[in-house]
This record gives C-alpha cells, sequence and structure tokens, in this order.
C-alpha cells in the first residue's frame, strides 16, 4: 500500500482527535487548566493550531473530551462490566471499584482529578461540566448497581437508599491523598482497595 491511495493519509486525519487528546492531557498534566493553551497542545501532537481548530473549537471542549476519554469511559467500562454479569454481587462490586482505582489513582484520570483539585474554583465552567456529565453519570451507575443487587436479593434493601457517593469516596480520597502525600508516605493500595470493599459490603450485603 502507498501514500498515493490516500489511505494513510486517511489513518492518519482519523487518529488525530485522539492525537490530539493525548496531547492535551500531557500539556494538562504539566501545566494545569490556566496554563495549558492550544499552541502547546497543537506542538505536542505534531500539528499546526489551525490543524486543532478542525476538530475543537475551544480548550474547554479539548478538556471535555479529556474527561470524557479517562474518567467517562471508566465509568462505561463499570457499566459494561455489569451488563449480563451473573456471578456474585461481592464480585461485581470488586472488580468495578478496582476498574475506578486503576484510572483514578494510577491513571489518566490521576490528571483531571488533580486540575480539579488545584484549579476547581477558577475554572468554574469546567468544574461544572464534570459534576454535570461525568461525576452525575458515575453516581447513576453506582445506583444502578446496587438495585441490581437489591433486585437479585443479595443486598439488604436499605441498600437502595444509600447516597452513591459513599460508595466512591475512598476512592477519591485515595486519588487525593496520593497527590498531596504520596511523596512522603504512600497508599499501600491493595489493601485499601480490599478494605475499601469489605467495609461497603459488611454494611450492604445481607448476611447468612
Amino acid at each position: 500500500m502507498t501514500e498515493h491511495d490516500g489511505k494513510p493519509r486517511q489513518r492518519r486525519k482519523e487518529a488525530r482527535p485522539e492525537e490530539i487528546r493525548r496531547a492535551a492531557l500531557e500539556e494538562l498534566a504539566e501545566k494545569g487548566i490556566a496554563g495549558s493553551t492550544l499552541g502547546g497542545i497543537a506542538r505536542r501532537a505534531g500539528i499546526s493550531r489551525t490543524t486543532v481548530y478542525l476538530y475543537f473549537e475551544t480548550k474547554q471542549d479539548i478538556f471535555e473530551a479529556v474527561a470524557r476519554d479517562t474518567v467517562e469511559r471508566t465509568i462505561d467500562d463499570a457499566a459494561s462490566m455489569m451488563a449480563g454479569f451473573e456471578g456474585p454481587f461481592e464480585q461485581i462490586f470488586t472488580n468495578v471499584i478496582d476498574r475506578i482505582y486503576g484510572q483514578l489513582v494510577d491513571g489518566d484520570a490521576s490528571v483531571i482529578l488533580r486540575a480539579l483539585v488545584s484549579e476547581g474554583r477558577e475554572q468554574s465552567e469546567i468544574v461544572e461540566f464534570y459534576h454535570r456529565e461525568i461525576f452525575a453519570k458515575g453516581e447513576a451507575t453506582m445506583r444502578k448497581m446496587i438495585a441490581m443487587g437489591v433486585a437479585r436479593g443479595e443486598l439488604v434493601s436499605s441498600a437502595a437508599e444509600i447516597d452513591p457517593r459513599i460508595l466512591m469516596s475512598p476512592a477519591i480520597f485515595a486519588g487525593i491523598w496520593s497527590l498531596v502525600f504520596g511523596n512522603i508516605e504512600a497508599i499501600d493500595l491493595e489493601r485499601f482497595k480490599r478494605d475499601h470493599v469489605s467495609l461497603v459490603l459488611h454494611g450492604i450485603l445481607k448476611s447468612g
């Protein structure tokens, strides 16, 4: 196959939005929201600033796409794990929590978390987007998972009334701790996850 038939060029064009998002994530990790620029993102992606505008109109648009590509994808993965899962609730909950920790503490989503914590007050549009589009979806997914456990008779009926943020908050804490105190006192992440899962399940699983 040669470049004359246009196919390699087409593949490059189709890959550009992903390349821009990856470049934006790198820019965000190094410079934060305020310090990131479309020019800087373009340079990291190896394209012109004009080319960026072919795919994204503003820096806000790019960072929304980055959030969808990282955090929202994690939520979608959790929903996919739940679909048709026939094993015990304990296993699906453990799998979902493990996926969340993998992104929020060690993965790309940690970059988003750092930006929200450090610049949230000054970047209200991004915070509002994250709360409206991403976090609300995460809450809904957790509610659906709990409802599934109650419907299957594995969880106490009162579990349906639990604030879903309680189910996720230890993972968010672990992410913030790692960002702030990780160089001083690192969390034993595997133990922390086990304790997180155990504490939640102890409160909502039916006994016997």
